[in-house]
């Protein structure tokens, strides 16, 4: 057994949902599934593989504020390594690191940049001295190397985003990819989605399955007809779909009934292509499936998810041979792995799919940042970067379904409410604060302002328009007046006024797109 133990200074003065987002990493950046336990000021990670890893966790940040760091990759040790030290040690050579492989294709890194990490590098330093004397003053000086190596990372960012766009805006004066928001069902729709126009160039129709056929509370087809109908009208494109979810929280009472696999099967390609053929010629992308590669409560084994795939990819094949079909992997980082053994792994899935040539045309990640259990732990911006480089490896283009925390404030119409979002200094009430005492960490006074928020995310969105191999940009929760899956991630609130997020991605639009 492979087991790594961290010494972590005033363990119980952190937010303690942190250590439960823990996991370790080999070399190809796949998780490992692993138990946490946590006992006095301790972390320990015990695996079924002794071999090096890489410790990725939840950790509060001045830049960022709650973000997933990384250390760099350590040995299974009896000893304790001194965590602020391995995440500073790891943070530094992570920013560093991408900051030379940019340079090599041309990045002109800004000054602010370089006066930043040479802060950044000289507190690790001090910090790796000072340990041996001081553990306290380590932690100190590591903290504040994170935070300067955090600082430094935004404006890297912002010099590669800038000037990969200004690259990209030379081949075509407007930008190709297609910026999408995703229409709901209530019957006010029309509202919302007028107000979205000046954002979006493309929509996202969902007839999901667990939607249409949700017994008593189905949604009727004609809604989605006027959609159709509305996004001709206004010359918009339309990616149709996940025609299929089979992500927990997307299934039916009936379908955990249905104990044939064959029967859950057939069942899913009679809808898809009852589906493709009503629709077919209305819809630029076919988005066929989300959720194969999470577990579910149906009990499948990884060859019968991807049976799923395959046959559902094929019904739409041969029922619209010519428009092209993606399918959405869930959670792309994959987190979860280091939860459970039993998971499926998302890169070699969607590569085996692609490989089998069924006609699958690209993939699309779902990325719900600063959402878990269900989306995906807060990342940075060099996180996201990594994510599509990755993806890329693929060698199919790529569409990214986005969303993520624009507000703050009590959601009422979440109707997960065991999804969390880590927030930084949260409200009384409502979330434990961080780490008491700490000047470095704990220096903002305030929740952090809605534009904050949104600032966030249109950096995410900016950052997928530097990737050429990013061919469409959507986000996916529309409006939070309907139930709703994540909390405060409406570009529309629940009373029907615009947040600035949806200011943000219009100003996008007009700067960018077509």
């Amino acid at each position: 057994m492979g087991r790594m133990i961290f010494h972590v200074p005033k363990l119980d003065q952190y937010d303690p949902r942190i250590w439960n987002t823990a996991y370790v990493t080999g070399i190809e950046g796949v998780p490992w599934e692993g138990r946490v336990s946590v006992q006095g000021e301790l972390l320990t990670i015990d695996r079924p593989i002794d071999e090096s890893g890489r410790l990725s966790l939840v950790w509060p940040t001045t830049e960022f504020g709650l973000c997933t760091l990384h250390t760099a990759s350590l040995r299974c040790n009896d000893k304790p390594y001194l965590l602020p030290l391995e995440l500073a040690r790891g943070t530094l050579h992570r920013v560093r690191g991408r900051a030379a492989d940019w340079q090599r294709v041309g990045l002109k890194v800004p000054e602010t940049y370089a006066n930043l990490i040479g802060i950044a590098t000289e507190r690790f330093v001090d910090a790796l001295i000072a340990k041996e004397t001081s553990i306290e003053t380590s932690e100190t000086l590591a903290q504040a190397s994170i935070a300067a190596a955090m600082q430094a990372q935004r404006p890297l960012c912002r010099a590669f985003i800038s000037q990969s766009i200004q690259f990209r805006q030379q081949q075509e004066k407007q930008l190709s990819t297609l910026l999408a928001a995703q229409l709901d069902q209530r019957a006010e729709w029309q509202d919302d989605a007028v107000l979205s126009l000046p954002a979006m160039n493309t929509v996202i129709i969902a007839p999901t399955w667990h939607l249409v056929q949700a017994d008593e509370k189905s949604i009727p087809l004609e809604v989605f007809d006027e959609q159709f109908q509305w996004a001709s009208r206004e010359g918009l494109r339309v990616i149709a779909g996940p025609l299929i979810s089979l992500q927990p929280w997307a299934l039916q009472h009936w379908m955990n009934l249905m104990k044939d696999f064959d029967a859950v099967c057939n069942a899913a390609c009679e809808y898809v292509r009852k589906i493709v053929s009503r629709y077919r010629g209305q819809a630029s992308i076919w988005n066929v499936a989300t959720g194969l590669n999470v577990l579910n409560d149906l009990g499948l084994s990884d060859e019968q998810h991807l049976r799923i795939a395959v046959e559902v990819i094929q019904a739409v094949r041969k029922t619209d041979p010519r428009t092209p079909v993606v399918m959405t992997i869930d959670m792309p980082w994959s987190e979860y792995l280091g939860q459970s053994g039993q998971a499926i792994n998302p890169f070699p899935f969607a590569d085996s799919l692609i490989r089998a040539e069924l006609g699958l045309s690209g993939i699309a990640l779902e990325i719900n940042t600063n959402f878990w259990p269900g989306g995906s732990l807060p990342r940075d911006l060099i996180d996201v970067s990594d994510l599509i480089d990755h993806w890329s490896m693929l060698g199919v283009p790529l569409v990214a379904l986005v969303s993520g925390p624009v507000c703050n404030g009590i959601d009422i119409g979440c109707v997960t409410k065991a999804i969390e979002v880590f927030r930084w200094n949260a409200p009384v009430g409502t979330l434990p604060s961080l780490v008491d005492g700490s000047a470095s960490v704990n220096s903002p006074s305030a929740v952090p302002s809605n534009s904050h928020l949104a600032m966030s995310q249109i950096e995410i969105i900016q950052m997928l328009l530097a990737k050429q191999n990013v061919h469409a940009i959507g986000w996916t929760q529309m409006s939070d007046r309907l139930p709703h899956r994540f909390p405060n991630g409406g570009l529309i609130d629940g009373y029907g006024k615009s947040r600035p997020m949806l200011d943000g991605l219009a100003q996008i639009r007009k700067r960018y797109g077509q």
